[in-house]
């Protein structure tokens, strides 16, 4: 931490420890499905839990467990809920049917292109839009983040969209599923997990999925051609065992959503670095990296475009508020943070914290 940033985390590490001789100790089981080796696990899950227990004076004792040693990414939810862990990635995409309008953020090209500018329009969608259906569930928000976009690794070459047709590819539930099928590839789900033997075994002929991702779970290995389709991100909020944090002190409560705000800027920082690395990696493995044509890209557009009046019929009967409602605050805070420079959006975030998010 620099600046102010350390010297508020100075003064309410301060103000937590001030009466820590006669406060209650708490365990938070930090779980993520990704090895201890990852950049995600070590610059977002681990850094979160060495930030609680700094913050609270050690009276938040985090405990991790990396490599999906609890439960699988897609069983977080049920994990959460069933007392198995404290903090995890829970992800819509592997509940779809439970969420409504979360899944706005997941629609092509609604999301600036920058990494950050994403993560704070998220973030500020959360409390006015988001946070009565993240919590209906029975959980609480751990911090918000969002994927880059996602490109698609595959066996055989895409030059076009001609070229996609047909194909086998792997892709997350929910919007990006019929993205893929209007763009005319044919959608296989399956956990992230299973992904690499699928590809392998040509099971799949490729998979959507962030670039950096694909670097990371080695997708390259198999698949020698990218085609860097850019469709849209995935939000991937991570979510906080509920009677834990009811249970917890206000002091604790606001260290908790302290290091929350900040993991999901770390993600964000995390990422743009990540996706530059896996580019110049990708091609060092003989990865074929292909940009799609300015046609091809008013292509995808094309393609693409009704599925924002489909989100606003599908879910017209919500009213409070309603999707027509949350896709153009999505434009407004597209507009507004695509003008700003991610300097100026880390400034603003460390000076005008979202706070609303967290209880």
């Amino acid at each position: 931490m620099k600046g102010w940033k350390f010297a508020a985390a100075v003064a309410l590490s301060a103000v937590v420890g001030a009466g820590a001789a006669f406060a209650e100790d708490f365990k938070v089981r930090i779980s993520y499905n990704q090895p201890a080796t990852s950049p995600a696990w070590i610059e977002v899950f681990q850094a979160y839990g060495e930030e609680i227990e700094a913050l609270s004076g050690g009276r938040l004792k985090p405990e991790y467990y990396s490599a999906a040693v609890l439960h699988p990414i897609g069983d977080a939810f049920k994990a959460l809920l069933g007392n198995v862990t404290d903090m995890t990635a829970a992800y819509p995409a592997y509940m779809p049917s439970s969420f409504h309008l979360m899944h706005a953020n997941d629609l092509p090209f609604i999301l600036p292109d920058s990494d950050i500018a994403a993560t704070r329009v998220v973030n500020e969608m959360y409390p006015d839009y988001y946070m009565d259906e993240y919590e209906k569930v029975g959980i609480y928000l751990g911090f918000y983040a969002v994927t880059p976009s996602y490109d698609i690794i595959s066996t055989r070459p895409i030059n076009s969209l001609a070229d996609l047709e047909g194909m086998k590819i792997r892709a997350a539930p929910g919007p990006m599923t019929e993205m893929l099928e209007r763009l005319g590839g044919v959608p296989i789900s399956m956990q992230i997990t299973e992904t690499y033997t699928s590809f392998q075994q040509g099971i799949l002929d490729g998979v959507l999925l962030a670039s950096a991702d694909i670097y990371a779970y080695r997708l390259h290995e198999v698949g020698k051609h990218l085609y860097r389709a850019g469709v849209g991100r995935v939000a991937i909020p991570s979510g906080f065992r509920k009677d834990l944090y009811d249970s917890m002190p206000e002091d604790l409560q606001e260290v908790v959503a302290v290091a929350g705000r900040h993991a999901g800027m770390n993600y964000a920082k995390m990422y743009t670095q990540l996706t530059s690395d896996a580019m110049v990696g990708m091609a060092e493995a003989g990865v074929t990296i292909v940009e799609p044509t300015a046609e091809d890209r008013a292509e995808i557009q094309e393609r693409l475009a009704p599925m924002y009046d489909a989100f606003v019929e599908k879910n017209a009967s919500f009213t409070d508020p309603s999707a027509q409602e949350v896709l153009d605050r999505l434009k407004e805070l597209d507009e507004k943070y695509s003008a700003m420079s991610d300097e100026e959006i880390l400034a603003l975030d460390e000076e005008s914290p979202i706070t609303a998010s967290f209880h």
